[in-house]
């Protein structure tokens, strides 16, 4: 294997990712790995470090985190001085874990470390939202507001249930907002509740927002709601878990190259459930961008 660098983030899933760290980087010792490691002090410096990677001589990234932690590593790759970046490995360390899970990555991280010895390499989309990466799924609307408010909660403050609960107060205040969006130029003006552009299938620690989700197809699954009242959103929130949601009759789902929705609200967009500004959003996948240490078939 090539030589790699650990990028470790030590706030991830309450510490958790600088805890486990010495037993992992053992594992990875032992077996005769070479690499270097650097425990971030900030998002942006895992970016950096990422994107520096494959001048300094790296053929592998370890991120060693959450979802958060891999976005930014993600982003730091897509930003890479050489091509192709370099191939990025994972021990997911983080609270809801959904781009490993979605590559069958082990969430255990000592058999997340041998994936990484013993490994094969798949190569995959990545999503991209104005002058932003995203692994995962990113969108506008209602779970956008969600991530905005439960970010700015203290940072020991995560999980599942706590989206839930984000969810919950969320929707006391939100209401579908005149929004115009465009599917591959297909234009239409409605009431929008959410709209997610999803490279996978999963977010939010295991919400199922996109069944039809592929990360090799060269294409964003998309799905919106439109004008669903309280009532209505309290019945379908849940479904999101099991996939059912896209049968109720304000969801529509489709896949599409390209997406852009504008709305006279300010409102949020979130990818991977970082928040990255407000619309216009324009989204669109960037095919085979990346390539990722999966375990073999």
């Amino acid at each position: 294997m090539s030589r790699a660098i650990a990028i470790i983030n030590p706030s991830s899933a309450k510490g958790r990712a600088r805890r486990a760290w010495p037993e992992i980087s053992a594992t990875l010792h032992d077996a005769g790995l070479s690499f270097d490691e650097v425990t971030t002090h900030s998002p942006q410096e895992g970016m950096e470090r990422a994107a520096l990677a494959g001048g300094d001589g790296y053929g592998t990234v370890i991120s060693v985190g959450g979802d958060g932690t891999t976005h930014w590593t993600v982003n730091g790759l897509m930003r890479s001085r050489t091509s192709p970046p370099p191939t990025l490995a994972i021990i997911p360390e983080g609270t809801a874990n959904d781009f490993p899970r979605c590559l069958s990555i082990p969430l255990n991280s000592r058999a997340a470390a041998r994936t990484i010895l013993d490994g094969s390499r798949r190569r995959v989309d990545v999503g991209q939202v104005n002058d932003r990466y995203f692994a995962t799924i990113s969108g506008v609307g209602f779970d956008a507001e969600v991530a905005h408010l439960v970010n700015r909660w203290p940072r020991w403050i995560r999980g599942t249930t706590v989206y839930v609960l984000g969810i919950l107060q969320t929707l006391i205040t939100y209401r579908p907002v005149d929004a115009h969006i465009t599917v591959d130029g297909k234009e239409q003006r409605l009431k929008l509740f959410l709209l997610a552009a999803a490279n996978t299938n999963w977010y939010g620690g295991g919400m199922y927002m996109a069944p039809h989700a592929s990360i090799e197809d060269g294409l964003l699954a998309v799905v919106y709601a439109t004008d669903l009242t309280k009532l209505e959103a309290l019945a379908v929130l849940p479904k999101v878990f099991s996939g059912r949601h896209l049968q109720h009759p304000k969801v529509a789902h489709t896949t599409a190259r390209d997406v852009r929705v504008d709305s006279a609200a300010p409102l949020a967009i979130h990818a991977d459930g970082e928040i990255v500004g407000t619309v216009p959003a324009v989204f669109r996948v960037v095919p085979r961008a990346i390539e990722v240490i999966v375990p073999k078939a």
